[in-house]
């Protein structure tokens, strides 16, 4: 999907206002105004790309505009440590693994493995992991992390001999599932996990994930107990073969219970330290409401997280998948889910893409090709992240009806609201009919659809206080309709006074991204009594067309690590090695090690380790990702520093 900028459009930007337009988007028209399709025209033709050609947007450092979406970020902005972008589903065959090359785009990649029980017991009491572990090293040495999901509970993942027990069965939709409760059932099931932690994989610094469900009339061990709904997780938790399931799960991961993910929501699993796994973030209003995840809708109808639900606070395994966009989806074999045509599919994944990121997702299982390479790549470097290591902060300025309510927005700690003054209406109505249904729970006819942009002559935004990238210079990018010529302004305060930034508009109607760099930003304007900074539309403009607004940390002041380096002997030559694997850093010298010690970009040490040996492994665990510098000392006090990227 690579389009071409129309010559017609970029002459007279450049003429009349000599603004750069570097970092071009794949969204480029190539019919003003229409980008993709009549009903879906701002999101690029479907033309799926492979991983290995998927690119980040370059990052331009002048203030400009982009025709279309802007998903840039700076160079020196690294994936997260607890992120899992999974690129490939594959078994215990090798063919797909043999051919796996690293992604273009910065990641964290795995590949994710769904085995089947009869493949590891194929014989009663005799367990093969060989092959298993053979994979996930064979993964590794090609640059991927390794997530595990082990299916058990439909016969056609069972071994052939449990059909000689006599166990009871259901049929689902789609397969027939063994009954789970049954003991006999039961007890192989738990021998299985004990083989499984004995195998080692747990533990393996490969493996990043391990999955753990119950049984779906699907295909695929879904759920976590008997009881489905947001009645069934405080059901689940009374169910005392539920309970012993869990239990096995977290004997054989004490210590790396956090790799664990549910298949259903379960407060005894939260409490074990288990994450969850959904998987229908196509469908990208769903689990919205939803208390456990901290997806909550205020009295005005804003979509918000609540961050102290014990999910987000401990910040456990969240999994998802955004998969449902191959031409097979359109197609009667799959029913036509999102209709008998891939003209949605782009924006359905931008959609479900912001959603991903909006309800903190750390693990997510992707479509084999990137439909929005760029807006991929994004998504890659911010998967997973905390408030604490996030390089941007973003509003998605949208409304989609959902039983009564208009909800509103899809926000990451970027927050715009209504107040006097500063009042906006949803705009730029985006109709689908029955098939392009976001989720049961949305109303029919002709109200279904979702709405875009917010229109006002004013409109306020604050950046959450806890947010520490507001310490450097920032790029304000502002996605607009450009529906009204006159002027953009951006306000904000520098501390002293408010600030007002001016861009042009055209009123030609066309998607837009206007880039403001800042470099004396302070939060708590105030502005209109509430404001940290707004977008405003010039004293002779009657409106500006917001959609897409995100606040990004385009500098880091890097400070000298606290050490009083003059006090001490560098060593003559490099002598020591670095290694950053998953869960440790590890370092190794040629001399006696006496003392390493680990510095934040800050200059504060986060970690320190006394030894008397020539290579030692330092924990990660509860650092952020980020730049840190590792110091070591020798027996003689002489001083090694190394930087390094978490």
């Amino acid at each position: 999907m690579k389009l071409k900028l129309c010559s017609f459009l970029l002459f007279p930007i450049l003429v009349l206002f000599s603004i750069t337009l570097e970092a071009q988007s794949p969204s480029n028209p190539a019919a003003a105004p229409y980008y993709g399709t009549a009903r879906y025209p701002y999101w690029g033709k479907y033309d799926p790309v492979p991983m290995t050609e998927v690119r980040a947007q370059p990052w331009v450092k002048t203030d400009g505009v982009v025709v279309g979406w802007d998903w840039s970020l700076p160079n020196f902005v690294k994936p997260p440590k607890q992120s899992t972008f999974s690129l490939l589903r594959t078994g215990l065959s090798t063919t797909e693994l043999n051919k796996l090359e690293k992604p273009g785009f910065p990641c964290k990649p795995s590949v994710a493995f769904w085995i089947s029980w009869k493949d590891l017991e194929a014989v009663q009491g005799t367990y093969t992991f060989n092959q298993l572990i053979s994979n996930i090293k064979l993964a590794y040495s090609k640059g991927y992390q390794s997530i595990v999901r082990i299916h058990s509970s439909a016969t056609i993942f069972a071994p052939s001999w449990v059909g000689n027990l006599s166990i009871s069965t259901w049929v689902g939709s789609k397969v027939t599932n063994y009954d789970v409760k049954d003991p006999r059932f039961h007890t192989l099931y738990l021998k299985l996990v004990e083989a499984i932690g004995k195998s080692g994989i747990p533990q393996m610094p490969e493996v990043t994930g391990l999955y753990v469900g119950y049984a779906s009339g699907s295909y695929g061990d879904e759920g976590i107990g008997p009881y489905s709904g947001s009645d069934g997780r405080a059901k689940n938790d009374t169910v005392k073969h539920v309970r012993e399931r869990l239990d096995a799960w977290a004997k054989i991961t004490k210590g790396v219970e956090y790799k664990v993910f549910m298949g259903g929501e379960s407060y005894y699993g939260q409490n074990l330290g288990f994450g969850i796994r959904r998987g229908f973030v196509e469908h990208y209003m769903y689990n919205a409401p939803n208390d456990y995840i901290g997806q909550k809708v205020d009295a005005n109808g804003y979509l918000y997280v609540d961050e102290s639900v014990t999910l987000i606070a401990r910040n456990l395994f969240q999994g998802e998948e955004n998969e449902e966009y191959g031409t097979d989806i359109a197609s009667d074999k799959f029913s036509f889910r999102f209709g008998p045509t891939t003209e949605s599919f782009n924006y359905r994944y931008f959609s479900s893409n912001i959603r991903v990121l909006q309800m903190r997702v750390n693990e997510l299982l992707n479509h084999k090709d990137a439909l929005m390479p760029e807006m991929l790549a994004w998504v890659g470097q911010n998967l997973g992240r905390t408030i604490d290591e996030a390089p941007d902060v973003f509003c998605f300025l949208r409304e989609t009806r959902v039983l009564s309510t208009d909800m509103r927005n899809f926000e990451r700690w970027l927050y715009q609201r209504d107040a006097v003054g500063y009042t906006t209406k949803a705009t730029q109505k985006i109709y689908y009919d029955n098939y392009q249904s976001i989720n049961v729970r949305s109303i029919n006819g002709e109200a279904m659809h979702d709405k875009i942009a917010r229109e006002g002559k004013k409109i306020g935004f604050n950046i959450d206080k806890n947010w520490p990238g507001i310490k450097d210079s920032l790029a304000f990018k502002v996605s607009l309709f450009d529906h009204n010529a006159g002027t953009l302004n951006l306000k904000y305060s520098n501390g002293n006074e408010i600030v007002t930034l001016t861009k042009p508009l055209l009123g030609d109607s066309l998607l837009k991204t206007y880039t403001f760099f800042v470099s004396n930003y302070k939060n708590g304007a105030n502005i209109g009594g509430k404001f940290d900074f707004t977008l405003e539309a010039g004293e002779n403009t009657k409106s500006i067309v917001v959609s897409f607004v995100r606040v990004i940390q385009s500098g880091i002041k890097e400070n000298t690590v606290g050490i009083e380096m003059n006090k001490l002997h560098a060593t003559p030559e490099n002598s020591i090695s670095v290694n950053v694997f998953h869960d440790y850093i590890k370092v190794s010298s040629k001399a006696v090690i006496q003392q390493v010690d680990v510095y934040d970009i800050s200059g504060t040490k986060v970690t320190s380790l006394l030894t008397r040996a020539n290579e030692c492994n330092l924990t990660t665990l509860g650092m952020i990702s980020g730049i840190y510098v590792v110091v070591v000392f020798d027996a003689n006090r002489n001083v090694e520093r190394k930087k390094i990227i978490l």
